[in-house]
């Protein structure tokens, strides 16, 4: 009786210790490996089940992205360098493979560049999480109370910096409060996706309805209305159709 006590727990210990083992870093170093050799489709797995457990560094999306590029998955590759864009949108690495996975992209329209402020704009926004702006702001509002009432209740200290300090902090917290805002709906805001799988727009959202113009997997996608199953897409160039719901990964 006591011997199989002693091996039940053995085995506990040992399912344990394997189950441990797999720590995310070295699920990340075991799709490296299957990547290197050349096993796309079972590192792409790999990548996604760590995304799926809510890791999101933009490395594990950019080598998300390559791997389901090698394995021919068009719509996924697309997808994942997005997403790593989100996170690091000055990465010359990820707009590189993007761009050469838009070449594969059937009857891919390029969206506008952004012009210098647009950049400046999506770099500010990644200096901080949503939380990160709103407790920025907290901690600046709190600064800001404390110089009024430095300022209310000793009357006899005139300093000319401490009026500026107050100035610097009412701006900070009008900007981190108005960041966090910004962040928070942008990290929410889910009207854009790519296409999974090749379609055919539609002129209505009914599958009888007249081919308006046909999508390729991996086409980046607005989505401006939807019904239960059918959603409005429009493309970079203006053109707007239905297509199923289904075939769109949101990002």
């Amino acid at each position: 009786m006591i011997k199989s006590i002693f091996f039940a727990l053995a085995i506990l210990l040992a399912t344990f210790s394997t189950s441990s083992a797999q720590t995310p870093q070295k699920r990340f170093e075991e799709a490296n490996n299957l990547f290197g050799q050349s096993k796309y489709t079972e590192a792409a797995r790999t990548y996604q089940q760590l995304i799926d457990e809510g890791y999101t560094p933009a490395s594990l999306y950019f080598n998300a992205g390559n791997a389901w590029y090698k394995a021919g998955k068009l719509g996924m590759a697309v997808y994942n360098y997005e997403k790593a864009l989100q996170s690091s949108p000055n990465n010359k690495a990820v707009k590189h493979n993007l761009s050469v996975a838009h070449q594969k992209v059937e009857g891919y329209v390029e969206e506008l560049p952004l012009v210098f402020f647009q950049q400046w704009w999506l770099t500010l926004r990644q200096l901080h999480s949503p939380n990160g702006w709103a407790i920025g702001a907290v901690i600046f509002f709190w600064l800001l109370i404390a110089g009024i009432t430095v300022n209310s209740f000793l009357p006899g200290l005139h300093k000319s910096w401490l009026r500026w300090a107050n100035y610097v902090a009412g701006f900070l917290v009008v900007l981190y409060f108005s960041m966090a805002i910004n962040t928070y709906s942008s990290a929410t805001n889910h009207s854009s996706g790519i296409i999974m799988v090749q379609n055919k727009a539609k002129s209505a959202p009914d599958e009888n309805s007249r081919d308006v113009f046909e999508v390729g997997e991996g086409m980046k996608v607005h989505v401006t209305d939807a019904t239960n199953d059918f959603c409005k897409i429009e493309l970079a160039d203006g053109n707007s159709g239905w297509i199923n719901c289904a075939a769109i990964k949101r990002l």
